[in-house]
Parts: C-alpha cells; structure tokens; sequence
C-alpha cells in the first residue's frame, strides 16, 4: 500500500479541480450555444442508460423471480420503452418533460393569482406582487406549452449558464489552491 505525501495530493487537487472547472466551462458554452444540439446529447444519453437499466431489470425479473417480481418486468418493460424513444426521438421526449412543467407552471401561476385576489379583498399589501408573480408564472407556462421546444432550448441555456458560473468558481478554486499551496501543506501536517 502506497502513501501518498500531502505535496502530491496538493498538487494533484489543484490540476483536477482546474481540469473540472474547464470542462464545466466547456459544457455550458455548448448548452448555451447550441442549446438543441445539448438537449438531444442529453435525451440520447439517457436514453441509452434507460435502455440499459430496462434490460438489466428485465432479466432480474425473468431470473429471479420472487415477490416483486412482476413489477419488476414491468419496471424493465418501461426503461426499454423509454430509453428507446429517448434514443429515436430525443426531442420529443424533452417536449414532453417541458410540457409537464409548463402544465405545473400555469397551475402555479393561476393559483398565485388567486391568491393575490383573496389577499386583495383582505386588505393585505403584498396582494400585487403576489398578482404580478402568479401573472408571470402563468403566462411563461402557457408559452412554453404552446412553445415545447423553445422551452427545452431554454432549459439548456439555463443549465449552460449555471454550468459557466460552476466552472468559473472552479477554476479560481483551482488557482487559489495553486497559489495557497503552502498554507494547505500546513493545514494537512
């Protein structure tokens, strides 16, 4: 068994953390860019997981029958079905996931603006921006239901602008540990 020494570690952390930060980076310029492309790399690789995962408990099901295990094919069943629609059609399967949320956004909204109302005939203060939040809420719901695509584009930007500013935290991680060096070779001995 081999022991590392805490310089090699240092120094080891300090080239991962900025090799992560990088990637981060990378990734989110892409989702950011090409956010179609993003979504589709995405569904592709889920499905190609759900497709596995469908396999394995298909044959956990038909090989180990218990007490489960009619669930268990079905379970099977679904994560091949799944991942081969993910892998043929992985726009359509991030049009439906927008869907559900748009559907749970405008349920959100109209209830936030019924909120409002009722805080309105209370005489509370904060009815309008209640009214304004449920409003905004709604409507985006509403367009990303009519607009499924733009809505998955939309999710890929979203990701690929928290995927730059992850990165960006990494990669000045990655110089402090390099600079702090040896304040961390302190803290470790």
């Amino acid at each position: 068994m081999s022991t590392t020494t805490p310089e090699a570690l240092v120094s080891r952390l300090w080239w991962l953390n900025l090799l992560r930060g990088v990637l981060a980076i990378a990734l989110g310029l892409v989702a950011i860019l090409w956010p179609g492309v993003t979504v589709q790399a995405f569904f592709t690789v889920f499905g190609v997981f759900s497709l596995i995962d469908g396999l394995v408990a298909l044959g956990t099901g038909i090989f180990f029958r218990g007490t489960s295990w009619g669930w268990i094919l079905f379970e099977g069943i679904a994560g091949i079905l799944l991942g081969l629609l993910a892998i043929a059609r992985p726009q359509t399967l991030a049009a439906v996931i927008v869907i559900f949320l748009a559907m749970w956004a405008l349920v959100v909204g109209l209830f936030q603006v019924a909120v409002a109302i009722q805080l309105r005939s209370t005489g509370q203060r904060s009815w309008l921006w209640v009214l304004i939040s449920g409003a905004i809420t709604a409507l985006l719901g509403l367009y990303f239901l009519v607009n499924p695509d733009t809505g998955a584009a939309f999710l890929a930007v979203t990701v690929g602008v928290f995927m730059l500013a992850a990165g960006a935290v990494m990669v000045f991680g990655a110089v402090q540990l390099r600079r702090n060096r040896d304040e961390l070779l302190q803290l470790l001995s």
